[in-house]
């Protein structure tokens, strides 16, 4: 389901303000230390999967041998359909073939392999593609896929081209000024929060914990690179991590904001699910496209990379411009389309 990575955010800050409250007044520091070390340690084995995924292929899954199932009513010879459910990143097509009177399909064909991560459960409802209408209804079909793998002479050159979309995606970011922009405005929530909890015994205004919260909540790289892959791959490993990161942050939050904390749920819910349905609009575009998969893994695989920063960030091992990576994500797929295409 697209979007339940961001409504698990939603929810973790929610539940993390609430526990802080009412029932964790304070966090030990032995305790933080050690979920930021599991969670950079899932981080790490995350960054590692979608690094491998991307470059060996996301979606290895084509439609092999297809046959009908129920054969519906009110098709046209030649419609083009495609099989419902599943993941991918391009979208099988069958063709009609031949149909009864009534428009009763009587043979089909496979017109696109597609190109899938997870197999639709058969049997397979047939629908119209989304840009399309059409008068047919209740057909059905039972699938067989195969997997096809990517050879490694096409993994290694995918590999390079990956790394210099990371290097150019490097160089515009620090050159727009992506990090020093977001560390000024974090800045800015850390001075809030040190003032208040300075002055814990008076009254804080109840903007100042939303607002806090907001910039902290909204600003990062994981509140970018989330919802995208959410909206494109449905795959919301990442915003689990930020979910239990942002639940714990809410939780220490709460006891020195109050109840105000639990508003900032209301702005990442807006800002991530907006960004999640315009990955998932781009999505449907990148549907007719055969080069669909290869650009999507190219953007699974620059997002893993920069996944893999994230514990030293959380560590503080080392201060990486994590932010200024992120024009790599519109970069990796454009030099791709240009050289692999």
């Amino acid at each position: 389901m697209i979007g339940i990575g961001t409504i698990l955010n939603t929810v973790c800050i929610i539940t993390g303000g609430l526990a802080g409250l009412f029932i964790f007044r304070n966090i030990s520091v032995n305790t933080q230390q050690s979920l930021k070390s599991l969670l950079a340690l899932v981080s790490l084995m995350i960054g590692f999967m979608m690094i491998w995924d991307g470059i060996s292929g996301s979606f290895p899954l084509q439609i092999q041998w297809c046959e009908l199932k129920t054969s519906g009513i009110g098709f046209r010879n030649g419609d083009i359909l495609e099989p419902a459910g599943g993941k991918a990143a391009r979208s099988a097509r069958i063709q009609v073939t031949s149909i009864s009177p009534e428009g009763v399909i009587t043979s089909i064909k496979i017109d696109d392999s597609g190109d899938y991560s997870e197999e639709p459960k058969s049997p397979v409802k047939l629908t119209y593609p989304n840009n399309k209408i059409g008068t047919g209804r209740d057909a059905s079909v039972d699938l067989a896929f195969t997997e096809v793998s990517r050879g490694w002479v096409q993994r290694t050159y995918l590999f390079f081209l990956i790394m210099l979309s990371l290097g150019i995606g490097k160089w515009v970011g620090s050159k727009i000024g992506i990090q020093k922009r977001l560390n000024i405005l974090g800045l800015n929530a850390r001075k809030k929060f040190n003032k208040a909890a300075e002055k814990n015994e008076e009254k804080n205004p109840p903007s100042e914990g939303f607002i806090t919260c907001t910039l902290l909540f909204c600003v990062g790289p994981m509140s970018l690179l989330g919802p995208i892959q959410d909206g494109l791959n449905g795959d919301i490993q990442i915003l689990v991590i930020k979910s239990i990161m942002d639940g714990i942050s809410t939780m220490t939050f709460a006891t020195t904001f109050g109840w105000s904390v639990l508003l900032s749920a209301i702005p990442v819910l807006i800002y991530q699910g907006s960004l999640t349905l315009l990955a998932s609009t781009v999505k449907q575009w990148l549907d007719g496209l055969q080069e669909a998969a290869l650009l999507l893994d190219s953007i699974t695989a620059s997002g893993g990379f920069i996944v893999l920063c994230i514990p030293f960030l959380l560590l503080n091992i080392r201060r990486i411009q994590l932010a200024d990576y992120l024009p790599a994500l519109l970069i990796a797929p454009s030099i791709v389309w240009v050289f692999l295409r």
